[in-house]
């Protein structure tokens, strides 16, 4: 396999980790903009924790029900 080869591969796999990333990202949003930020189960409440910081809900861009 050539450099030439090698090159064309790499920016392949770029453009699709950039894709799925924004996908990744994209779903995140949409899931902790339709479910409450907190809930009765320890479990769920970790996984809308990690989705809220995923989605770039932190700091002062926070859901409204979030403390």
């Amino acid at each position: 396999m050539n450099s030439q080869q090698i090159m064309s591969h790499l920016v392949d796999a770029t453009l699709f980790g950039t894709e799925v990333l924004a996908f990744t990202i994209s779903l995140a949003t949409l899931i902790t903009a339709n479910y409450p930020s907190r809930s009765g189960q320890k479990k769920l409440d970790n996984l809308l924790q990690f989705l809220n910081i995923l989605a770039g809900n932190v700091g002062t861009n926070r859901n409204a029900d979030d403390q």
